[in-house]
């Protein structure tokens, strides 16, 4: 990793105009990293821009500066484009709107801790043993000489919080814990970030969770399986961001081998989440087949669609318990929604 690093130094010393760029739909990681990197590289006399396809949820704007992300820009101003927690290019969304952003005419410093991970930039700083992607930048920025202040620190920690699930998840290694307690000393608001991740908990998102435990399942084969409709966000009057850690919750069903959340957004697509616990399921193999990835222990998809709940119901005859028959073919019985 320090051939990469070098490297990546090397493009941040001789740039003056930096866009650092999120992944669509932000968590903890990627805000976390952007906002790491911002205060940085300013403080390196750099101009810099943050920039994100979606707007940040509500939940992580206690991070100071989380309102300068932008939208658009002009990615041909730019010296350098920086990458933070993208599983692949596709990720940021901004593929759609500028088509060759990422065609080698701006270097672009890939920063991920994905398996997934395409290696799309010029350079590419990929650890998959990494819990997440503000472990990778606090080991770069270590290594480059930044001074670590008590805003980076809370925005490192928010990455770590995020993508360990407080801790609780099984990426949580004697790195991690020890990383953590060094941004903790660093003046990182380690309560601060616990109480707006996993302790501030709208009625809306209550309403939502609801739904998804009414929906949970567990069939034959082990799996965990969890539904939310487009009619459940808007019944409970949430936002697509209030499912955040909701698959991680019910993937604490006992003698399962995976958990799926499954849930349609405003897009007309359905978005697939897997998580497990055990050591000899590989969900970025399965979440592949849908056209997915992400990690061993955690993966997801996205496709076309919608969700569609059917029924079946069988009709037992009176006068003999023991023989039953399906209803078949055309006289199927079945209730839709």
């Amino acid at each position: 990793m320090e051939a990469q690093f070098q490297q990546a130094k090397r493009l941040i010393d001789t740039s003056e105009k930096i866009l650092l760029i999120a992944h669509r739909k932000p968590d903890g990681d990627t805000i976390g990293s952007c906002i790491a990197f911002y205060h940085a590289l300013t403080a390196d006399d750099k101009e810099i821009t943050m920039a994100c396809v979606d707007e940040i949820p509500s939940r992580y704007r206690y991070m100071p500066d989380s309102d300068k992300f932008i939208q658009e820009f002009n990615y041909h101003e730019y010296d350098l484009m920086i990458v933070c927690d993208a599983g692949a290019s596709y990720m940021t969304n901004y593929h759609e709107k500028y088509e060759d952003i990422f065609d080698g005419e701006v270097p672009v410093i890939n920063i991920d801790h994905h398996a997934s991970n395409d290696n799309f930039g010029t350079v590419n700083i990929v650890d998959t043993m990494a819990a997440s992607a503000t472990m990778i930048i606090y080991r770069f920025l270590r290594y480059a000489g930044y001074d670590i202040t008590p805003l980076m620190a809370t925005g490192l920690l928010t990455g770590i919080y995020n993508d360990t699930g407080s801790f609780m998840h099984q990426n949580t290694t004697p790195e991690t814990l020890k990383i953590a307690g060094e941004l903790v000393a660093y003046g990182g608001r380690v309560r601060e970030v616990s109480r707006h991740l996993f302790k501030t908990t709208p009625v809306s998102t209550l309403k939502l969770w609801g739904r998804v435990l009414n929906n949970l399942k567990v069939n034959k084969e082990g799996v965990a399986l969890s539904v939310v409709t487009k009619r459940d966000f808007d019944e409970c009057d949430a936002d697509v961001d209030e499912l955040s850690g909701a698959v991680d919750f019910i993937n604490c069903v006992p003698k399962t081998n995976y958990t799926v959340l499954l849930h349609e957004d405003e897009k007309g697509n359905v978005k697939g989440s897997f998580r497990t616990r055990k050591e000899d399921v590989d969900l970025e193999e399965i979440a592949s087949k849908f056209g997915g990835g992400g990690h061993k222990k955690a993966a997801g998809f996205t496709v076309p669609g919608k969700l569609e709940k059917e029924v079946r119901w069988k009709i037992i005859p009176a006068h003999d318990k023991r023989k039953h028959r399906s209803i078949r073919g055309k006289s199927d019985l079945r209730l839709s929604e």
